[in-house]
């Protein structure tokens, strides 16, 4: 018996076909994976709307730059808001976007906190204070060192040379002057119930820090030191902006803004601001997402102490306005949308069915 070449070949089989089509495809795959950034550009820009979007975006990143060799980064509250609005307009570039939505939903938004920019620049002119004492005093007391803990922190861990976390605070604390606006962007591109709930409470809560600011004018650690209060400290962010060599943007945060307010450290809305978030999202979060959640205000909180940015007892008061601020606002925004359901039912149904669906909703009738 005889054995031709054949024989030695293996034999097909329908796996095997199915693997060698698979390594076909991949093979297919991996050449139009070279090239799939070039046709992705091109189809994008073959296609209208996409190409207005890719516009748009092109000419924020460079209005962006152009500002930036200007006047520095744009970290300032309103700037930071305009760009949001900006990234929302022209996302929305492709078609799609509620123009009378997004104005009535933002320019209040932008002239209400451009007016609260304006009053707490002229909260720095305090007729009492600015205080000290009652700051120092419940910080040396309560943490029970003998000494402020803006002070014992930055003997452990400050020196001039600065260190990789001195970076790290840095970036914690510059994230409060965008992440509610970029949360808030966010939300009303994606849940803009959400929005209309965000919005109200962080207005809310900003405005409760802005009366306070008048009512009870208070240095920082920093200042006091500098006025001989405390020992010696060193304002990190400062010194980080300096290493960073970007002195434009360092203004923003070294009193040379005409809306800043050095004084304005009780409550601290630095502190305040990260629990509102974490209180807003909280429920139907989950595990993960809560831990970054709770480790947000946490962080802050260590951020503000040992950079000489907040005494302990500022970041205890921004943190019981928001947890009030939440509660009492939550209560209202519920009122106010009970109320609002109510009315709209009152325009489509009866009277006789309207009190039926109280009796099967009974918080149609509350407020």
């Amino acid at each position: 018996m005889t054995t031709t070449e054949d024989d030695d070949r293996p034999a097909l089989t329908p796996q095997s076909v199915v693997a060698t089509e698979g390594e076909r495809t991949s093979a297919t795959n991996g050449r139009s994976g070279r090239r799939s950034i070039g046709v992705w550009l091109s189809d994008r820009w073959a296609n209208p709307g996409q190409r207005r979007v890719t516009i748009g975006w092109i000419v924020l990143a460079a209005s962006v730059v152009t500002y930036y060799f200007i006047a520095g980064i744009p970290w300032s509250t309103n700037s930071v808001l305009l760009y949001v609005v900006a990234g929302l307009i022209v996302s929305g570039l492709g078609g799609g976007l509620r123009w009378k939505r997004l104005i009535l939903d933002w320019l209040p938004l932008i002239i209400v906190l451009y007016g609260y920019g304006v009053l707490r620049g002229y909260a720095a002119h305090t007729f009492w204070g600015p205080f000290y004492r009652p700051q120092d005093w419940f910080d040396t007391h309560i943490a029970g060192l003998g000494v402020d803990p803006t002070v014992q922190l930055q003997r452990w861990l400050y020196t001039p040379g600065l260190h990789f976390w001195d970076y790290l605070v840095w970036v914690c604390y510059m994230s409060h002057f965008f992440a509610s606006f970029v949360i808030a962007g966010v939300l009303w591109k994606t849940n803009h119930a959400k929005f209309r709930r965000f919005v109200p409470l962080f207005v809310g809560l900003t405005f409760i820090g802005y009366i306070t600011y008048v009512l009870y004018p208070a240095m920082p650690p920093w200042m006091a030191s500098e006025f001989g209060h405390l020992p010696h400290t060193t304002r990190i962010i400062d010194q980080v902006w300096d290493h960073l060599h970007i002195g434009l943007g360092q203004s923003l945060f070294a009193g040379g803004d005409k809306f800043d307010n050095d004084v304005a450290a009780m409550p601290s809305l630095h502190g305040a601001y990260p629990l509102l978030i974490c209180l807003f999202f909280w429920r139907g979060s989950s595990t993960r997402k809560r831990i970054l959640l709770a480790a947000y205000p946490i962080c802050m909180a260590f951020t503000l102490v040992y950079t000489a940015e907040h005494f302990v007892i500022d970041i205890i008061v921004g943190w019981i306005y928001a947890m009030a601020t939440f509660y009492f606002g939550s209560k209202l925004l519920d009122r106010w949308e009970a109320r609002r359901m109510r009315k709209s039912l009152e325009s489509t149904t009866g009277s006789g069915e309207l009190e039926s669906l109280k009796a099967d909703a009974p918080f149609i009738t509350s407020g």
